[in-house]
């Protein structure tokens, strides 16, 4: 795949993804390229490639919830299909509707609430449902899912945008990744020390520190 092609997708190998995602690398493994016995819960972008794109990323996030709360992988393979086959959403789990489970099934809230799994699919359905994943995403004006902002302290943000970087988690406005900013605090063993070299405040650099000991202790 050219340059081209990749430009905009967000690149990250699978340990990369593991930990900005906090999903252990064999469980992104099989949820996006599948094994010898279980097929793929999505259809990743860079199949051939072995990477991990920010929508794979994004994906894989909206699964391990779903998996949290106890949804069979059969179920969200069965609800990704029929959204896109029956209602042209191409990525279902991180489009700016709401996928809900109810009652053992898993529906979707557009105009009404629909099922997507099980034998009564497209019946309306009523009744206390959960709200899925998506209160750190960001969505373009034809709802999908463009930027996720993952942490925030002292109103600085974390954002991963495809578009810039090719998907790094960047720090505020700085334009510099987490990990870069933490690097080198590490090297400096000061706070002050990268606010000298990078130009930058001390609010970025401890948001950084902050945002990548989260995700060490996560991991």
């Amino acid at each position: 795949m050219g340059d081209n092609q990749i430009i905009g997708l967000g690149i990250y190998t699978l340990q990369e993804a593991s930990f900005y995602g906090s999903v252990s690398a064999q469980k992104l493994s099989r949820w996006i390229w599948g094994t010898s016995i279980y097929p793929s819960v999505i259809e990743p972008q860079l199949a051939k490639e072995r990477l991990v794109t920010f929508y794979d990323l994004l994906q894989a996030k909206a699964i391990d919830v779903a998996r949290q709360n106890n949804i069979p992988l059969k179920k969200i393979r069965q609800a990704i299909k029929t959204a896109q086959k029956e209602y042209d959403i191409e990525f279902p789990l991180i489009h700016h509707h709401q996928m809900l489970w109810y009652e053992g099934e898993l529906h979707i809230k557009r105009n009404g609430i629909y099922q997507l799994s099980g034998k009564q699919r497209h019946q309306m359905s009523i009744g206390m449902i959960i709200e899925p994943y998506a209160k750190d995403l960001h969505f373009d004006k034809e709802g999908l899912a463009v930027m996720w902002t993952p942490f925030e302290n002292k109103g600085i943000r974390i954002s991963l945008n495809p578009k810039v970087q090719f998907g790094q988690p960047l720090v505020g406005n700085t334009g510099y990744p987490a990990d870069v900013l933490y690097q080198s605090y590490l090297a400096e063993d000061s706070v002050q020390g990268v606010e000298d070299e990078f130009g930058v405040s001390k609010d970025e650099v401890e948001t950084a520190i902050l945002y990548i000991k989260n995700l060490q202790e996560a991991a």
